[in-house]
């Protein structure tokens, strides 16, 4: 039979036990074949036979489950936010409150006679188990009916047959006091829920900071004038006008203008791309400095960035989840346990004739079932673990990710603003005919004036030598081809080669040869040229983070392969990777030739951990069997990635792995240690020893027997060398919303030159950007904005 695919988002799954109920619940339906279910991503992926079953039904299976089916990402988001709330407020609640009874009722500090703290314990447990636990028991409600034994029925049980034992108690002293059970039970689960969803909520982040990347609103030309619509009424054929500083809306194709577009975060160039008409643009991308008419190519789904987002949700879609062990353990552990409890009830009943007996037995055995300290092992670690790495400055996202660290044997590096800093730094200043000092001089002045990343690193780099200052006049740039201007009397050209010579510039083959020979060495080459003749050329370079080489070496000391994807020039890639050590080194490359090089690691069975920063990284860093972004990417990378470098410190990569191991050693002592306590538990009250407050100890008991063995990861030995000398000077752009004049500019400016390590600071009103030169060795670049913000300012990445 025909099949086809059907993908589904859904909101609501928790665990392993979610998982369960779904598949469940699905294969149960006449052409389905097969199901998977990605825990984090919240997607259902089915494989049916559409004559038998369509999307319809397959999504009014799954919402007969009690879970949320949605048909767009944002319907999804907003449904996840919705669940996640819910459960968090009432979790806390219901904690606070069995807390409360836990104190009043079986501990009796207050001394209270019996009937009240009864009385006390049946108000709070109906309210903790009808309004607070409302949710699950619909759940429960809805599973049963579909013929499924998952998490909520369990606990439903245990739940509402401690309720039930705890109100006849109030009648009849034969049954004991469970009513503080039952709220325990259902304030336990929704609490660890919330521990769950919290995950699930930000894996979906990644897709929400990808779509915001695409501007709002566009400027299109319709009747000969330029009319501003939303981005998503615009269709393909239309112009749309994009000014400097704006963000391209939509892909196309440069219809008149010339500019300078800064699209590393999308294909890894360190240095913005110039665009002229006829050249393809990418929407999300930046104008830097000059006026394009663009004609759109690609709107919708079709576009660059779409293409990036399903890419991205496809390789969610493909990845097992590490949970898929525990997926096969959860769908015979219900019905375990509940044959466990109808054999102890049958037991006792023919070996005692008590049905009373028989009864508490067959309860206790479900109560200890429930698989509490299980539960709470993961987000513990999550926690602790996750709190140890936040102090050195990484953030884990998610628990499943101590996993994946602990098998990494090949760890993948993006090259432009991860083993290097992602600006331009000179590296070479070359004089023909006139001193270096002078050469800078004129470099310097004519560079002054222009916006480009190129130009600010010249013009930076020229009073640091300590170049004369000129008089400056006539400026012009030309978008993509360089500058010129009046420098003390003579025209002063500077540019590319080609630009040069279009201005009238003769290249003597001595200038030829050293322009050849650096861009070889993978140099960006500026001439410079005055009255005519060249007197000199800067070469420029992104420059490798100082603690790169470090990490390469001790990464090949562990036996960890290391490789660099670029979306940069082969000639620029190996001259960054020879210097470094890397041992593989691949060039040119688009998102997707970057999943293809990864999936490539993968079928050689190496377990890849992926470094980057930009958007063009994320999904390579969701196809990984672990992402790690460096803090001061882009949001996108971030939220793609499992794991963050919060502090920008490139030798984090190493510590992550070390916490990795170490995390999920103890992730496993902890799985051991929950289930021992289950089956002890569960022994003890087929032996009828379980009392309503020995149920509550055990629960207590096997939690802090978890907390203790993941306290350990605390004392692990995580520490940073001493920052080495300083080396390259990076530089950094902010978008400051709030500036809003020269008064405001000042302020920015005072703050950020009283940090160490700061060397230049620029502002630019009009643009409401603020560049910024310093030295990484002394600050970082979230120094930076802190210092802004703490100004009165907003700076966020430009």
């Amino acid at each position: 039979m025909a099949t086809e695919t059907v993908q589904m988002k859904v909101s609501g799954l928790m665990c392993s036990f979610c998982t369960m109920s779904v598949e469940k619940a699905l294969k149960r339906h006449p052409g389905v074949r097969s199901v998977l279910v990605n825990l984090v991503h919240g997607i259902v992926l089915v494989e049916a036979d559409p004559a038998q079953i369509g999307r319809r039904g397959l999504a009014e299976a799954v919402e007969r489950l009690g879970y949320s089916v949605s048909s767009t990402e944002v319907q999804q988001y907003e449904t996840d936010e919705a669940i996640f709330s819910l459960i968090k407020r009432r979790g806390l609640l219901g904690m606070a409150l069995a807390l409360l009874d836990l104190v009043v009722d079986p501990l009796n500090l207050f001394g209270l006679p019996e009937r009240i703290r009864a009385s006390f314990s049946l108000a709070v447990a109906a309210f903790i188990l009808l309004w607070v636990g409302w949710p699950i028991l619909k759940k429960t409600v809805l599973a049963l009916r579909q013929r499924v034994v998952n998490a909520n029925v369990l606990l439903s049980t245990a739940a509402w047959g401690s309720f039930v034992v705890g109100v006849l108690s109030l009648a009849d002293p034969r049954w004991p006091n469970f009513l503080p059970v039952a709220g325990w039970l259902m304030a336990l689960h929704l609490f660890f829920g919330y521990f769950k969803l919290d995950t699930r909520k930000k894996a979906s982040e990644a897709v929400r900071a990808l779509l915001s990347l695409q501007p709002p609103r566009a400027r299109v030309l319709r009747g000969g004038q330029a009319v501003e619509v939303l981005t998503r009424d615009v269709a393909v054929g239309e112009v749309v006008e994009v000014r400097p500083g704006e963000r391209i809306p939509l892909d196309g194709a440069v219809v008149t203008g010339t500019a300078s577009v800064d699209q590393s975060s999308f294909t890894g160039e360190s240095v913005p791309a110039t665009k002229r008409p006829g050249d393809e643009v990418i929407g999300g991308t930046l104008n830097l400095d000059g006026a394009l008419q663009v004609r759109v190519t690609k709107v919708g789904a079709n576009s660059f960035l779409s293409q990036i987002v399903r890419l991205m949700t496809q390789i969610a879609e493909r990845k097992p989840p590490i949970e898929l062990l525990a997926d096969r353990l959860m769908n015979y552990y219900g019905p375990v346990v509940f044959t466990a409890a109808a054999i102890a009830f049958l037991g006792w009943l023919l070996l005692t004739g008590d049905g009373v007996a028989a009864t508490l037995v067959l309860l206790t055995v479900i109560v200890m079932g429930y698989p509490c300290a299980l539960g709470i092992s993961t987000p513990m670690l999550a926690n602790i673990a996750g709190g140890k790495g936040i102090s050195i400055g990484l953030l884990v996202k998610a628990s499943e990710v101590f996993h994946a660290l602990s098998e990494v044997d090949t760890v993948v590096f993006d090259k432009t603003g991860t083993l290097t800093h992602g600006r331009p730094t000179v590296m070479d200043a070359v004089p023909f005919g006139v001193d270096r000092l002078e050469l800078l001089a004129l470099a310097g002045a004519v560079e002054a004036s222009s916006e480009h990343p190129l130009a600010q690193a010249i013009s930076f780099y020229a009073q640091r030598e300590g170049a004369a200052s000129r008089i400056v006049g006539d400026f012009r740039s030309t978008p993509g081809k360089g500058v010129t201007a009046t420098v003390d009397g003579m025209e002063v050209v500077a540019g590319r080669p080609s630009f040069l010579e279009e201005r009238g510039a003769r290249l003597p083959d001595e200038v030829r040869a050293e322009v050849d020979r650096l861009a070889a060495e993978g140099r960006t080459v500026v001439l410079v040229a005055g009255g005519g003749e060249v007197v000199g050329l800067i070469g420029l370079q992104d420059q490798p983070r100082h603690t790169a080489g470090s990490l390469i070496t001790k990464l090949r000391q562990r036996g960890i392969r290391t490789v660099m994807l670029t979306g940069d020039s082969l000639a620029v890639a190996e001259a960054i990777g020879r210097r470094l050590g890397v041992d593989d080194i691949r060039a040119e490359l688009l998102p997707p030739d970057k999943v293809a090089a990864i999936e490539a690691l993968q079928r050689e069975g190496r377990k890849v951990a992926m470094v980057g920063d930009g958007v063009n990284d994320a999904p390579a860093l969701a196809q990984a069997d672990v992402g790690i972004a460096v803090g001061a990417g882009t949001d996108v990378a971030i939220e793609s990635a499992g794991v963050i470098l919060i502090g920008d410190h490139l030798e984090d990569v190493l510590h992550a792995l070390t916490l990795g191991k170490a995390s999920y050693r103890t992730l496993t002592v902890n799985v051991v240690i929950a289930v021992l306590f289950n089956i002890a538990g569960m022994t003890l009250a087929a032996l009828g020893l379980i009392t309503p407050l020995l149920a509550i100890g055990v629960m207590i008991v096997s939690v802090f027997a978890i907390l203790l063995n993941t306290l350990r990861i605390r004392a692990l030995p995580l520490e940073r060398e001493a920052p080495a000398e300083a080396g390259p000077l990076a530089e950094v752009e902010f978008l400051v919303p709030n500036m809003a004049c020269e008064g405001c500019a000042q302020k920015i400016s005072g703050a950020l030159t009283a940090l160490p390590g700061v060397r230049e600071v620029r502002p630019r009103v009009p643009q409401k950007h603020v560049s910024v030169r310093y030295e990484p060795a002394r600050v970082q670049e979230e120094h930076l904005r802190e210092a802004v913000e703490r100004a009165g300012f907003h700076a966020i990445d430009a």
